[in-house]
């Protein structure tokens, strides 16, 4: 098994950083690590990593060496007990050495562009004739033509087809054909009477089998490394597609990095899995994980059956985002501040978080999980009422550069005395209109105040 992957000097890596990778332990995705992270942070970077680690005979070109590092590119890597080091011969060279006294792991890796010519000749690949003949691919969105030797092989194996119909939620037929000048191609059965060959073949179906191929004979002495698995899929097929992985990653490991909140899972993180946030700051791409604490929260979300969106699908997209998010206590906030900026005609900018903690007290465990992720800016509003938490924030998360108002009344709006609970007065009245009372420079200020906080995020 693979425990941790380190990089320096690889395109925006100028300073050492480093990826622990989940350990399977028989439950759910427990052997599963997630990159997430904004566009251009380093993701498809640590992916291409792995790819390198598998690959004989690697060189750097000068376009992707971080002259910031020296001129020259490590990458280390640690496995069975053992570490082996891929790094550039000389600073201001392509070429590299390989040091380590075991095998290469292996590693099955898919960059994000999965194509292959539809026309290929015939020679049929075992997996691990695939996996030790790992193309050496130098520019991105390069076409996979080695991948067409590995369909002769899946061709004849049920389990493929079983898997891939299973993902794509119905039957469809393929088989490999030649046509009058010996070339091969896949031949797809729409209906009695429809075919495509390869050439009409989706994206969709097309990434899916090289997905599929990766996943339906992977061993446990093997590494599966997917660049962004969601391209061109629907959301339901990404929701079977990621229920698969976490069955597979009870005893493999799996690597995937992402964009799409439904190839997150809380429950592959609170078995032991692992997610990583790959960002940009002054320092270059860096590295930043959860720890044990936050999976702890996770574990105590996935069990509130009041606030069952706490760590949904609005909220898990912070963490494709930039610095900026301002945690509310639920979904009433998150309703509600709009409707104030709009009555008070000022600019609704405010990016707040998912739908809510789900009360004060959860406000500083969602801080506590995005400063794990390495956020910088992460602001906080509490209720006029939760003084306390609102002074814990503080104390906890200043140091940080993280913010918290509070807001001039006890509650966002007017709550009548319900199950012995107190009435509170709140900033609206019963028609969510803000009272006179709070239409105050005071109260504008703090929203201003805000408002340029939360533009971080943009």
């Amino acid at each position: 098994m693979i425990n941790e992957l380190s990089c320096c000097g690889y395109r925006g890596f100028a300073t050492k950083q480093s990826l622990k990778l989940a350990i399977p332990n028989g439950k759910r995705g427990s052997g599963l690590t997630v990159l997430v992270g904004p566009n251009g942070g380093g993701k498809s970077t640590l992916v291409e990593c792995f790819s390198k680690i598998a690959a004989n005979d690697v060189s750097f070109t000068e376009g992707k060496r971080n002259k910031l590092a020296g001129d020259k590119v490590s990458i280390n890597i640690t496995y069975d007990g053992k570490t082996g080091l891929l790094e550039s011969v000389h600073e201001g060279g392509s070429e590299t050495t390989w040091e380590c006294d075991i095998e290469r792991p292996k590693i099955y890796h898919l960059p994000s562009r999965r194509v292959f010519n539809p026309y290929f000749s015939k020679n049929p690949w075992d997996r691990d004739t695939f996996m030790h003949n790992p193309e050496n691919v130098q520019f991105r969105g390069s076409q996979l033509n080695s991948f067409t030797y590995r369909l002769f092989d899946a061709n004849k194996k049920p389990d493929f087809n079983k898997l891939f119909w299973k993902i794509l939620g119905k039957e469809l037929p393929w088989t490999i054909d030649q046509d009058d000048i010996g070339q091969y191609y896949v031949k797809v059965k729409k209906s009695d009477t429809i075919y495509h060959n390869s050439d009409g073949l989706g994206e969709g179906i097309v990434s899916l089998l090289f997905i599929v191929d990766a996943l339906f004979e992977a061993k446990s002495d093997e590494l599966i490394v997917i660049d962004e698995p969601e391209l061109s899929l629907h959301p339901q097929l990404q929701i079977r597609l990621l229920n698969e992985i976490l069955e597979k990653t009870k005893d493999i490991q799996v690597v995937i990095s992402t964009h799409s909140a439904n190839m997150i899972s809380i429950e592959a993180a609170i078995n032991g899995g692992e997610i990583a946030r790959v960002f940009e700051n002054d320092k270059g791409s860096v590295i930043a994980s959860i720890d044990n604490t936050c999976r702890e929260y996770f574990e105590s979300y996935t069990n509130n059956i009041y606030n069952p969106h706490i760590l949904g699908n609005d909220a898990r997209s912070c963490f494709f985002a930039e610095d900026g998010f301002i945690i509310t206590e639920g979904q009433e906030d998150v309703l509600l501040i709009p409707k104030i900026m709009d009555q008070l005609g000022l600019p609704n900018s405010i990016a707040l978080f998912g739908f809510g903690a789900g009360g004060a007290s959860n406000i500083s465990q969602i801080a506590h999980i995005l400063h794990c992720l390495g956020f910088s800016y992460i602001g906080a509003l509490f209720d006029g009422d939760k003084k306390e938490e609102f002074d814990k924030f503080n104390i906890n998360f200043a140091k940080f550069g993280y913010k918290a108002w509070i807001i001039p009344a006890d509650d966002i709006r007017d709550k009548p005395e319900i199950h012995h609970k107190e009435k509170k007065l709140g900033l609206l009245d019963n028609d969510n209109n803000l009272k006179p009372q709070y239409n105050t420079d005071e109260f504008k200020k703090m929203l201003h105040e805000m408002i340029d906080f939360s533009s971080h995020h943009k």
